[in-house]
């Protein structure tokens, strides 16, 4: 007997058949792009690397892009503070959709983007060990699976704020301690849009990972979720500065400079 598929809404079910089509062609946009001062260059179009030693891969959340507001800063720093090879993710065309599409898109988008990693790895003889991925928001979920397409074998993924809507314990696309040989996630907006769950190696939950953070109180609702939500970003960014100058300061010390 010939299976049949039962549709309550048929309008409904056209709807989300046009909107897996537009998923889809809109997935295969998802691409990664390699810092440099005067542009960003996709990864196809990278020669030669002064060094090969380490890759940091920034992924931005919901509603963002490689230019976003809550990115710009990390990978500034990055760039500023000497790390040669800086990859930035861009998932736009499918994280400005609909939350649930975006949402449902997570473990395709990492697929891509790992593929596109890998590539670029084998490439210029770099190790597992030395790329760490660094995701946002729902990024963070994407940077988990990108970890774990690589078995876990990568030296290191940052969560930043991994989010919480329509994510379980047990998301087989959602972040884990397993993602890496170490994983460490910072919490900040639980119970709005952040997942308060330990989800890796070392998990710190500054404010105790809830809403509103320090400085947060007084703004308005909508303003003060997108404010807690990207404030995982600026502890990232903050410990970034701390620990390089720290280690330059060491460094100095023991050259008696």
């Amino acid at each position: 007997m010939a299976k049949t598929s039962l549709c309550l809404v048929p309008i409904l079910c056209q709807f989300l058949g046009l909107h897996a089509a537009l998923l889809d062609s809109l997935l295969n946009q998802s691409t990664i792009y390699y810092l440099k001062p005067s542009a960003d260059v996709s990864l196809e179009n990278v020669d030669q690397l002064s060094s090969v030693e380490s890759v940091k891969l920034i992924v931005h959340g919901y509603l963002g892009s490689r230019t976003h507001g809550s990115i710009m800063p990390l990978r500034n720093a990055y760039t500023a503070q000497g790390y040669d090879n800086v990859l930035v993710a861009d998932w736009g065309p499918v994280a400005n959709l609909d939350y649930p599409s975006s949402r449902l898109a997570v473990k395709k988008v990492a697929r891509i983007l790992a593929k596109l990693l890998e590539e670029f790895l084998q490439r210029h003889g770099i190790s597992l060990e030395g790329v760490h991925v660094i995701g946002h928001s729902l990024g963070a979920h994407i940077a988990g699976r990108i970890g774990r397409y690589f078995n876990g074998s990568l030296g290191r993924v940052t969560g930043l704020d991994p989010a919480l809507p329509f994510f379980s314990s047990r998301s087989d696309d959602s972040l884990h301690s397993n993602a890496a040989q170490f994983v460490d996630v910072i919490h900040t907006d639980y119970p709005l849009f952040g997942d308060i769950r330990p989800r890796g190696t070392v998990d710190f939950y500054p404010n105790f990972g809830l809403a509103p953070q320090p400085g947060c109180e007084n703004v308005d609702v909508v303003a003060a979720s997108k404010l807690l939500h990207e404030a995982s970003n600026e502890f990232q960014l903050a410990a970034t500065v701390i620990l390089i100058r720290t280690c330059n300061q060491k460094f100095r010390k023991r050259n008696g400079s």
